[in-house]
C-alpha cells in the first residue's frame, strides 16, 4: 500500500486531506506536536468525518492512519523515505518550522539513491504555498541534495477550498477525532508542478492555472468569510450563518466579493458568470446553519489576515489599481482592526497595541499601508462608521 506523510493532525488535515488520501487507497501517517492527539489516533487507528450538505448528511469511517509526535524527527526521517507523498495542513506561519525535517527526509532519500517521483503538496492558504516550502526546505540543503530534489521530488502549488470544523454533540462525545465537513469540499493542484505522473487522489482537480485559482479562492471565499466573521463578532453574533444572515453584514460581504470579482475578473481574465455563480454560492454555504461555524474560529488570528498579501488588504490593493473604490474591503479591514475577542493572543495583543500606537502606525506595520494612502484614509473612515454601527 502506497504510503503518504502528512504534516498537522488537525481538523483540515483529519476532515479533508487524510480523509481523501485514505479513499483514494493510502496509508496515511499523521504528523503532530500535541502529544495526546497523537496517542489517540494511535489508539483508534481511524476517525468519523460528519459531511454536511444542505439537504443532509453522511458520515465516512477513515480508516488505517496513524501518528507521529513531531519530536521523533529520526522517525520522520524513515516514514519521509518510505512516503509516496507528502502534504501539509499546519498553517501558513509554521511551514519554516517543518522544513528541516522534510529536507533531512529528502536527504535521506538521495543517500539511499532513491530513483523514484515523489511530491510534496503544502495545502496552506498561501499563494503559491508549495513553493514557499519548497524554498524553505531548499534553504536547508546542500547543492548536491538540492539536484537530487530537483530531478525527483515536486513541489505542486495547490488550492483547498472548504469549510472544516471540529465535529460538537453526541456524535463528537463517541468519536473525539471526528470532524464537520462541508459537502462542497476540492483540492485543485498544479498539473505542471508535479514531477512524474500526478498521484491518483480522488477528489483532486488538477489545473494548469493554479496560481489564478489559488487568488480566486482566497480573494472570493476567504475574505467573504473573514469579513462575515470579523464584523459577525462585533455585532455580537455566535456563528457564521447568523452573521450572514444579517442585512447589514450580508450587503458588506456581497459588496466585497463583488469589489474581488471585478479584480480577479480583469487579473485572471475569468468568465463573468462563472465568477458570479462561485461567489453567489459561497454565500448560500456560509447559511448553512448545520455547520454551527464559529465566527471567532473564521476570525482567529487577525495580524496574519491583515497582511498587506492576504485576504484582505491585498485584493483591495488591486482593487485601487484597477480604478475600483474597495469601500466594503475597507470595512472588513476595519472591522478585522477592530477585533478584540479575549481568547485570541493576536487579538488582543493587535487591539493592545492599536490603543499604544495608533491607526497609522499598526496600518504601517501590519498592513503595509502608508498612512495618508487612498486605502489607508478610506480604512479609517470605516473604522469609524464600524464603532458607530456596531456601538448603536
Amino acid at each position: 500500500m502506497r504510503k503518504a506523510l502528512h504534516f498537522g493532525a488537525g481538523n483540515v488535515g483529519r476532515g479533508v486531506i487524510g480523509l481523501l488520501l485514505s479513499q483514494s487507497g493510502y496509508q496515511v501517517v499523521f504528523v503532530d506536536i500535541i502529544e495526546p492527539l497523537v496517542e489517540l489516533i494511535n489508539r483508534q487507528r481511524g476517525y468519523t468525518v460528519r459531511v454536511v450538505g444542505v439537504d443532509g448528511q453522511k458520515e465516512i469511517t477513515v480508516e488505517n492512519v496513524t501518528a507521529i509526535n513531531a519530536q521523533k524527527e529520526g522517525t520522520i526521517v524513515e516514514e519521509i523515505s518510505r512516503a509516496a507523498l507528502i502534504t501539509t495542513a499546519v498553517g501558513a506561519g509554521a511551514l519554516q518550522a517543518v522544513a528541516p525535517v522534510i529536507a533531512r527526509g529528502l536527504q535521506r532519500r538521495a543517500d539511499l539513491n532513491l530513483q523514484a517521483p515523489m511530491n510534496i503538496m503544502a495545502c496552506e492558504n498561501l499563494i503559491d504555498n508549495s513553493r514557499v516550502l519548497q524554498e524553505y526546505v531548499f534553504n536547508c540543503l546542500s547543492a548536491d541534495y538540492r539536484r537530487y530534489v530537483e530531478k525527483w521530488v515536486g513541489f505542486p502549488n495547490c488550492v483547498l477550498d472548504g469549510i472544516i470544523i471540529t465535529s460538537k454533540g453526541d456524535e463528537g462525545r463517541r468519536d473525539p477525532l471526528s470532524v464537520v465537513v462541508e459537502e462542497h469540499f476540492q483540492l485543485v493542484a498544479d498539473r505542471p508542478g508535479f514531477v512524474g505522473e500526478p498521484p491518483a487522489i480522488g477528489g483532486i482537480v488538477l489545473t494548469d492555472k493554479s496560481g489564478a485559482y489559488s487568488e480566486q479562492k482566497l480573494f472570493t471565499f476567504n475574505t467573504a468569510h473573514a469579513i462575515a466573521a470579523y464584523l459577525g463578532y462585533l455585532k455580537g453574533h455566535r456563528f457564521i450563518h447568523q452573521a450572514i444572515r444579517d442585512p447589514e453584514i450580508r450587503r458588506v460581504v456581497s459588496g466585497a466579493l463583488q469589489e474581488c470579482s471585478t479584480v480577479l475578473i480583469k487579473r485572471h481574465n475569468f468568465d463573468p458568470a462563472e465568477q458570479e455563480w462561485y461567489a453567489a454560492g459561497i454565500l448560500k454555504r456560509f447559511e448553512n446553519a448545520v455547520l454551527q461555524d464559529p465566527v471567532v474560529r473564521v476570525a482567529r488570528e487577525p495580524r496574519r489576515k491583515l497582511g498587506p498579501t492576504d485576504r484582505l488588504v491585498k485584493p483591495a490593493v488591486l482593487a485601487l489599481e484597477s480604478g475600483v473604490t474597495p469601500t466594503y474591503l475597507a470595512t472588513g479591514i476595519a472591522a478585522a482592526l477592530l477585533y478584540d475577542y479575549p481568547g485570541d493572543k493576536q487579538a488582543t495583543a493587535l487591539s493592545r497595541d492599536l490603543k499604544e500606537k495608533g491607526v497609522d502606525r499598526i496600518l504601517s506595520e501590519v498592513c503595509d499601508l502608508v498612512p495618508d494612502s487612498a486605502l489607508a484614509e478610506l480604512v479609517k473612515e470605516r473604522m469609524v462608521e464600524v464603532r458607530a454601527r456596531c456601538d448603536a
